[in-house]
């Protein structure tokens, strides 16, 4: 179980707001990271904008994104151990319990195949 203190580590880390260095600062402009703490359990939240060529195809092009949104996780996961205890003096102990994706598209147009959309991951993890 983490102290009100840890969890002020684990806020500070992953702010991303104006005039703090946390969350997903690798200038990357369609990609974001957001994590929300609920009780003992994260949820990390990964949100990019794709172009999609084809509703045919598009699990198979899903699977691109799928897999570097895995990484992306993985990576962000990682420096967050790192400051975690940088910062507390102790390792975070982070078990992944589920994952999800999901597609939004949000511009469609009859006269092209190309389609904008949202691609989602939801990871959440269990925290000590």
């Amino acid at each position: 179980m983490l102290t009100p203190e840890e969890i002020n580590y684990l806020g500070q880390i992953t702010n991303n707001t104006w005039g703090y260095p946390g969350g997903m600062n690798k200038n990357v402009p369609t990609a974001a990271i957001n994590m929300s703490l609920q009780g003992n359990k994260m949820l990390c939240t990964y949100t990019t904008i794709v172009n999609l060529m084809n509703d045919i195809n598009l699990r198979d092009q899903s699977k691109k994104f799928e897999e570097e949104s895995i990484g992306i996780i993985k990576e962000y996961i990682k420096e967050l151990k790192g400051g975690f205890k940088s910062d507390s003096g102790r390792p975070l102990k982070c078990k992944e319990v589920d994952t999800k994706d999901s597609i939004e598209i949000i511009t469609v147009s009859p006269y092209s195949p190309k389609r904008t959309a949202y691609y989602r991951r939801f990871t959440t993890f269990e925290v000590e």
